[in-house]
């Protein structure tokens, strides 16, 4: 398995977004307990990694895609990790509470999907309406008022995003009160969505209605009407929202289409420094032997450096990721590049 994930990590790397770039990094919270505080830091750690690989991923491709990625160890998802970013910390002799901002190699990442026949997506920043209903001891809805704790968690989350889905609470105005009757919201009707919809400018709506007395969230998608029963029993409302969030249907516009990468070449001017010339030759023989590399052409050669120029086809960064697993580093140095 950790030689196939190697290969895969330094596969093909697909064509850059046509819209927006995308954000390579990601905030998430935490919250463990276990035997010890350094335990629960270490889970917390691997969860709020994971996590956030898992948000950047669905902002560029699928739900599909993650479920993939989600199959490898925590140890493995490492790898796609450039940095842990803390901004805001607690712990207890058995408990770690953190606020967590992820960064992510893109390179790596892409690379990954490339290989592994993830597809890269275009996908605007979507806005989406969640209606978060409580439904009380006595069965009726609540959605407006102050006692409605499911509608205030949903306002106390800090992060509400879905892939590439802003999660919108909706606001408490005098347009929605008219539009928004709590008992009948679930079972809108498609002009009633649409008027919600067009008036909080939004893309989509989710109706979720929770039910503290049997523990579980009914959720609603509008237009889709697509449905899902969340089981949130034992669960604080904000731990009930990172639940539910994952049923929301991130949705991209365009996918973008795999390229044929040979179809052109590059030529570059290299410098390469070396002791022996046994060095340069072994370096060549690579070059010459390389299925992206063709005219190894040698410029001049004086007092231990060797300028020459070679034609490439593909993706640069697959060569220089196949030269360094041989040992060499191809960077661009000025109006040339080096390999050392």
């Amino acid at each position: 398995m950790k030689k196939v994930f190697f290969s895969a990590v330094f596969g093909l790397l697909l064509c850059g977004l046509a819209n927006a770039a995308p954000v390579y990094e990601a905030d998430v919270s935490v919250d463990v307990t276990a035997k010890s505080v350094v335990e629960a830091k270490r889970t917390a750690m691997a969860q709020a990694q994971r996590d956030g690989l898992n948000e950047v991923l669905l902002s560029i491709s699928t739900d599909e895609s993650v479920d993939k990625i989600n199959e490898l160890t925590d140890k493995q998802l490492e790898h796609f990790i450039s940095g842990v970013t803390v901004l805001m910390e607690k712990s207890s002799d058995v408990r770690y509470i953190a606020d967590l901002r992820i960064s992510v190699n893109e390179d790596i990442l892409r690379a990954y999907m490339a290989e592994n026949d993830m597809p890269l997506v275009i996908g605007e920043q979507q806005d989406v309406l969640v209606i978060p209903l409580l439904e009380k001891e006595d069965g009726t809805l609540d959605l407006w008022s102050d006692e409605n704790i499911w509608r205030q968690a949903w306002l106390e989350k800090k992060n509400k995003k879905k892939g590439n889905l802003n999660l919108v609470t909706i606001d408490k105005n005098l347009g929605n009160i008219a539009a928004v009757k709590p008992h009948r919201v679930f079972d809108m009707a498609e002009g009633e969505y649409e008027e919600l919809s067009d008036f909080n400018k939004v893309f989509g709506v989710y109706v979720l209605k929770y039910s503290p007395k049997e523990g579980k969230v009914y959720l609603k998608d509008f237009p889709k009407k697509g449905t899902a029963t969340i089981d949130v029993n034992g669960l604080t409302e904000l731990k009930a929202i990172e639940k539910v969030i994952p049923y929301f249907k991130d949705v991209k516009k365009d996918v973008a289409a795999k390229q044929d990468f040979d179809v052109y070449e590059e030529q570059i001017e290299v410098v390469y420094n070396y002791n022996k010339l046994t060095e340069w030759t072994s370096l060549k023989h690579i070059l010459e032997n390389h299925p992206q590399v063709r005219d190894v052409t040698v410029v001049s050669m004086a007092n231990g450096k060797v300028h020459f120029n070679f034609k490439f086809s593909g993706v640069k960064e697959k060569l220089q990721a196949n030269l360094e697993i041989q040992g060499y580093q191809l960077r661009k140095s000025g109006d040339y590049y080096a390999i050392y």
